[in-house]
């Protein structure tokens, strides 16, 4: 019987796929700006709605098999196989639950054209379910170069044909076929380029540890997945389309470069840490919170002193209403990015035990806190989602160190990052109101811009030389 040890990212692997991340998040920023307008926010709003009910069967399609796939040390092929079967069958269960959901769902809302929407939406869980084990199979064996292709050429595809069917009308239609479009194609791709075929199940296959491992890390992203729609179905409750399609842009530029910069970096965080103990795992753990934190903190400081002329100026005037919600998501959003570290060190140390209870702490909290707002209106439920967001990472900063790992090292790393870009964000956003207001919107997001980044230069010489000099060793080195 064959088996496959897990092979830590080669470094040109690993920059192929990062490389590709950003082209996609290039992509798909460019594409949010096209289909802006030619897609309103009610549709906008239609498929936000839709996607509250079709993510969990995302989510349900992965059943956490991918990640403890990902970070086994050893797979057998029989493992391998039956991977696949399981993946495949659960995502096409996963299909046909929201199939025979949308006429309910549609009626709770009050909006039969949800159904429709969700039929388009619903086969891309079965496909991306049938590839999960390819993009393993192709992680594993460190054949990142071909992940990266795969992936960038599916939602490539998936892009253009959404803004081909928004041209010719498609609306929010166009916006549901994007996802299964590219999944579909994802499918095909790694298959062809992954050398591993799938066998026929048979019985007697050691599944336990990975089953155990994958249902935490499916409970895990259940957890998160119906934390971050209950605002969603909130706002769906007490407001209209619009305002729903709205605050769905809101959360979707703010989360855009830790959805695009922080999956793939897990695919090559895990292996690297899988073999590291004691400090050689700490150190690691530190270094990636510093690389994290910078480039993705900048981001978000930038965005949440420019959001109402970079919004109007890139998507148009009918969207300057999203701009209210971004400062209170950008706050939980750094505190989800420096949570990162300790979900990857629960990870590698294969206590998701400890990472369940963290997020079903933090999360079941997050719920209820954005139950309880949504008679107090959009913007209550945009705080106590924030406020969710800091009570996750406070439950992970005390259950760290049980894993081995220590909060305060962490915590250290991120603190010149969080400084540099806190002063930014505030000294920008005081002269903006004081001075900018009055003028044009591409005036003013070029004049706060211009003093966010000066601000962020004499920052980084004051308070940030050692992890300049740091980053700049390790890109040197790689």
């Amino acid at each position: 019987m064959t088996t496959t040890s897990v092979v830590a990212p080669r470094r040109r692997g690993a920059a192929l796929l990062l490389g590709a991340q950003w082209m996609r998040y290039v992509s798909q920023l460019l594409g949010m700006v096209v289909l802006a307008r030619l897609v309103s926010p009610a549709e906008f709003g239609v498929v936000a709605l839709a996607a509250t009910l079709a993510g969990f069967a995302a989510v349900l399609g992965d059943f956490g098999l991918s990640m403890a796939a990902l970070r086994a040390p050893t797979l057998s092929a029989a493992q391998r196989t039956l991977l696949f079967w399981t993946n495949t069958a659960i995502g096409i269960l996963a299909t046909v639950l929201v199939i025979a959901a949308a006429p309910p769902f549609a009626a709770v809302y009050g909006n039969p054209f949800l159904v429709p929407v969700l039929a388009l939406l619903a086969p891309a869980f079965a496909l991306r379910s049938m590839s999960a084990q390819f993009r393993v199979e192709l992680n594993r064996a460190g054949l990142l170069g071909r992940l990266a292709a795969a992936e960038l050429a599916g939602d490539l595809t998936g892009l253009v044909a959404a803004i081909v069917l928004a041209t010719l009308g498609g609306g929010a239609l166009a916006l549901a076929s994007q996802g299964t479009i590219a999944a579909g194609l994802t499918l095909v791709i790694t298959a062809v380029l992954t050398p591993w075929r799938p066998g026929w199940p048979r019985r007697g296959v050691d599944m336990r540890e990975l089953l155990t491992f994958g249902g935490h890390t499916f409970v895990v992203h259940a957890l998160n997945y119906v934390s971050g729609v209950t605002g969603t179905l909130a706002m769906g409750r007490v407001a209209n389309e619009s305002t729903v399609g709205l605050f769905s842009r809101a959360t979707q530029l703010v989360n855009l470069p830790i959805d695009q910069l922080i999956t793939p970096l897990t695919r090559v965080v895990i292996p690297s840490l899988v073999d590291a103990t004691g400090a050689p795992l700490q150190h690691r753990l530190s270094t990636y919170q510093t690389v994290l934190s910078y480039p993705v903190l900048a981001y978000l400081s930038l965005f949440a002193v420019s959001a109402e002329p970079a919004i109007h100026v890139v998507f148009g005037g009918r969207w300057d209403d999203a701009a209210i919600y971004v400062p209170v998501l950008a706050v939980g959003a750094v505190f989800q990015t420096l949570g990162y570290p300790q979900y990857w060190a629960f990870v590698a140390t294969g206590r998701s035990d400890l990472l369940l209870w963290c997020e079903a702490t933090g999360r079941i909290l997050m719920i209820v806190l954005v139950v309880t707002a949504a008679g107090l209106g959009p913007f209550a439920i945009t705080v106590a989602m924030s406020i969710g967001q800091v009570v996750l990472w406070g439950a992970a900063f005390l259950l760290l160190p049980r894993a081995g790992v220590s909060s305060v090292a962490l915590l250290s790393a991120s603190v010149r990052p969080v400084t540099v870009f806190a002063i930014a964000a505030g000294v920008a956003s005081l002269i903006d109101l004081s001075f900018f207001t009055p003028l044009d919107p591409l005036a003013r997001l070029l004049a706060t811009g211009g003093v966010w980044a000066i601000v962020v230069s004499a920052a980084l010489v004051l308070v940030a030389r050692r992890d300049l000099r740091s980053l700049w060793g390790a890109l040197r080195r790689r």
